[in-house]
């Protein structure tokens, strides 16, 4: 099977215009040049576009017009989102703003789960409503539900901050995930050159959570997430790596299946 960066160009030459990153996918599973298995070639495809058109700048051949929608530098389109116009002009820099050092590692989570908890409840298509718990010695920093309906997910938010320097870097107590079947947990990081998250976040289900941060070497309860900045979409996580602004539509998918 081709990659996915050259099927999507095979399509988008094709259409002559920005599609969304689904519409990609399901052109491409109807003419057969992606098998999907059960899985979601889509969160693939999209994560491989947005890193490429993050690690390669100006040579990128792929460029956002809007938040999900590809489309390519050869149609001459005009660009949305601004975030990616830096990208594309080979313009953005890191400037290192100094993080105020009186913060705690409390606020740092705080502002986590803030972050996130707009990400959720401004983005999908249907609605979900978060909900912070009073007290958080649980590892729950997140309930979220559909609106209008009873069916909850629970959420742990890690946020990692630094510079585009560094990456995911996250350790979870083994006990704080105690409801495997509805808890989820959300992996961010805090960009501090932009003052924001980075454009794409992991949102894992605690049972692949587990399985996939096993390590029979070491006798501890402690698990870790670890992810560089490069190429996240080569890592282990990567089937579960989301655009930002596409975590609420992942959240329902994942509802949907339980």
């Amino acid at each position: 099977m081709e990659s996915f960066k050259n099927i999507a160009l095979k399509i988008l030459k094709e259409q002559g215009k920005p599609l969304h990153y689904r519409e990609i996918t399901d052109i491409a599973v109807k003419k057969g040049l992606i098998q999907t298995e059960g899985k979601t070639p889509w969160a693939t495809l999209n994560a491989q576009l947005s890193m490429d058109i993050i690690n390669k700048g100006a040579s990128s051949r792929f460029i956002r017009t809007d938040p999900g929608f590809y489309g390519l530098k050869t149609l001459n389109i005009s660009v949305a989102d601004t975030a990616q116009i830096k990208d594309i002009l080979g313009k953005a820099r890191i400037i290192r703003h100094q993080i105020n050092k009186s913060l705690t590692s409390k606020q740092k989570g705080d502002i986590g789960e803030a972050r996130v908890a707009e990400l959720i409840t401004l983005y999908g298509d249907q609605g979900l409503s978060c909900y912070q718990p009073m007290s958080d010695d649980e590892g729950l920093d997140l309930i979220v539900k559909k609106r209008g309906e009873l069916d909850i997910v629970y959420i742990q938010v890690k946020t990692t901050y630094g510079y585009k320097d560094r990456g995911f870097v996250s350790t979870i107590k083994e006990k704080n995930i105690f409801n495997k079947e509805r808890m989820l947990i959300v992996f961010a990081y805090f960009d501090l050159s932009e003052g924001d998250l980075y454009p794409n976040i992991f949102c894992i289900p605690a049972p692949d959570f587990l399985r996939l941060s096993a390590n029979e070497k070491k006798n501890t309860s402690d698990r870790v997430f670890t992810v560089g900045l490069n190429n996240p979409d080569k890592s282990k996580y990567a089937e579960f790596m989301v655009e930002k602004r596409e975590l609420a539509n992942r959240i329902l998918e994942i509802m949907g299946r339980l």
